[in-house]
Order: structure tokens, then C-alpha cells, then sequence
């Protein structure tokens, strides 16, 4: 199979539909035909699903190069929506840049609690910001037994529905992503006790900031280029909090057994719950900041509360925690 970069019939956008089905066999009765049709035309199929779902496309396509597998990670289950995406949206770029259009299917872990109940309704309002640019047609597979509240949130998380038939309609009921997370907001994660270092800072402060993530990163052992990167983020963090804040921000740091926890907290209200997750335009200098930031980290989770606006990230410690 060949991948051209130069077909007509690709997506100008982002495409984001969701079907439900009623047990396994119903699941690949409605997947086999999508990802069958995409390879037709020479046109990829990511899989993110779990290893028996790939297994049992392929076992009705066969070991095509056209199915990429891409199965979410233990640790990706685990994180928040927003964390999550963020990797899945480097992946799938990566792809498009040189597959070109893309089909993509998901499917609806049980057991993906996230860092809190409705993380995967947040990664589904995420995928919407950080995918909006890409030509991808991603169907995300649902399974018909979710709650009502669950299966509200679903129709507002996608433009498209597909139908038993497989007939893919318009969704009259979308909403934007914003709509969807104020009526499930995005969660705060759990405590993590006193932090073993603590910065107050301002804008002329930030090299105090930076020297002492600097020696966090240094008494866990990390390499000098990663120990860079997630200086780098830290300081693109600090930077917003101090810019479009009350100009006065606090960084807590922890060592945990897996991860360097650095958290910067800030007055200022967030208007944006997914901020930082949507591609900058190469035209524009500004809004870059919490965007180098997720992709400096294993993992940036951004939440509100009447206390003001925090974010806090995690890099893994050597020979722990991203797998």
C-alpha cells in the first residue's frame, strides 16, 4: 500500500463522529466497514483501541500496513483528558504530515477513569480544539449501556452520528467544546500534600523560578535536555501567570516515586478550560506558550477554582513513570 499526501478526497478539517454498539461483535460490525473503506482508497487507519479490537478488525482485513496501531498506554488511561489528547494530537499530526488524510478509531474504555470520572468527556471536547486543523475523520465507538448523562455529553461532543445502518448524519445537538466542560468541568487532581518546595514570584523573578526547577530536576538525576525541556516549560507557564495574572504567581514542586511535579498558581480566571491545546499559527508570536508547554511534558493539567487559574506538570523521573 502506498500513502499519497496529494488525493482529492480528503477531509479539509477535522471530522469527529460517534456510534454506539452493543456488545463486541457489534463494535467491529461497525468498525470493519469504516476502516475497510479508508484502506480501499489508500487512506491510513489509526487504531486507538484496545488490543482486541485491533486484533479483531485485522482479523477480518488482514495484517494490512494501512492499520497503525496506537493503543492508548497504562499511563495514558490514567491521565486527564487534556494530558491525554495532547499526546494523541502530536502522534496524529506526525501522521497527517506524512500519510496526509487520516481515519482514526477510538473506543470507550470503562476503566478509563483519568484523573477523574468524566476524563474521557474532556478528552473528547479536547480532541475538537487540538485536532480542528487536521484531516482527520476520527469515529469514536461508544458503548450503548453509558448513563444518560454520559450519552448527552457524547451528542454534544460530535458534529456527526453514524446510525445502525452505518448512514452518517448531521448532529443538530453539537455543542462547542466550551458549552460541553461547563456543564462537565474539568476536575481538579487530587492533592498532593505539602510540596517539598515552594517560589513566590514575579515577572522579575522568574530566573529564581527557573534556578530552582533547575535544581529539582538535577537531585532526581534527570539528563541535561530533558532537565532543559521542562525548565522551558515551567518558565512558558510562569511567564502567563505573572503576564495575565495580578503579576504575582506561586510555584509548588514535588518528587513523587514516578514523576517531578512542578504547579504554578495563579489569581487570574481562565477563560479557556482546553487553553493551549489548538496549534498556533506560524504567523503569530503570541499564545505559544501553554502549547511548548504540553509538549515539553509528559503530562499539563490546567483547572479553575475560586482561588484562581492552576497548572501543574509532570515530567518522569529516569527510568520511571511516561511509559
Amino acid at each position: 500500500m502506498k500513502f499519497e499526501s496529494t488525493r482529492t478526497a480528503r477531509p479539509a478539517r477535522f471530522d469527529h463522529r460517534a456510534a454506539f454498539y452493543h456488545d463486541p461483535a457489534d463494535l467491529l460490525a461497525t468498525a470493519v466497514p469504516i476502516a475497510g473503506a479508508a484502506l480501499s482508497d489508500d487512506i491510513p487507519v489509526a487504531l486507538l483501541t484496545s488490543p482486541a479490537t485491533e486484533a479483531g478488525i485485522r482479523a477480518e482485513l488482514g495484517d494490512s500496513p494501512g492499520l497503525i496501531p496506537m493503543p492508548p498506554t497504562a499511563a495514558e488511561l490514567r491521565m486527564s483528558g487534556q494530558a491525554t489528547v495532547t499526546r494523541w494530537a502530536r502522534q496524529l499530526r506526525e501522521l497527517t504530515e506524512w500519510a496526509g488524510p487520516l481515519i482514526v478509531l477510538t473506543e470507550h474504555h470503562p476503566d478509563r477513569t483519568g484523573l477523574s470520572a468524566s476524563a474521557w468527556t474532556e478528552a473528547d471536547a479536547a480532541m475538537n480544539v487540538a485536532l480542528s486543523a487536521l484531516p482527520i475523520t476520527m469515529t469514536c465507538l461508544f458503548p450503548r449501556q453509558l448513563a444518560r448523562a454520559s450519552t448527552e455529553a457524547v451528542t454534544w461532543n460530535h458534529s456527526r452520528l453514524l446510525d445502525d445502518a452505518g448512514t452518517v448524519w448531521d448532529n443538530p445537538d453539537v455543542r462547542s467544546p466550551a458549552d460541553v466542560l461547563a456543564s462537565h468541568p474539568v476536575a481538579a487532581p487530587p492533592r498532593l500534600g505539602r510540596p517539598d518546595r515552594e517560589l513566590t514570584f514575579t515577572p522579575w523573578q522568574l530566573i529564581d523560578l527557573r534556578s530552582t526547577v533547575a535544581a529539582a530536576t538535577a537531585e532526581v538525576g534527570m539528563d541535561v535536555d530533558r532537565a532543559d525541556d521542562f525548565v522551558l516549560a515551567v518558565n512558558e507557564v510562569a511567564g502567563n501567570a505573572v503576564e495575565h495574572g495580578s503579576g504575582v504567581a506561586r510555584l509548588h514542586i514535588w518528587r513523587t516515586p514516578d514523576f517531578l511535579v512542578c504547579e504554578i498558581h495563579d489569581t487570574g480566571r481562565l477563560d479557556e478550560a482546553l487553553v493551549g491545546l489548538r496549534t498556533p499559527h506560524p504567523n503569530n508570536p503570541r499564545g505559544r506558550g501553554l502549547w511548548i508547554a504540553r509538549q515539553l511534558c509528559d503530562m499539563l493539567h490546567v483547572w479553575s477554582d475560586q482561588g484562581g487559574t492552576h497548572v501543574r506538570m509532570h515530567t518522569a523521573v529516569p527510568g520511571r513513570g511516561a511509559g
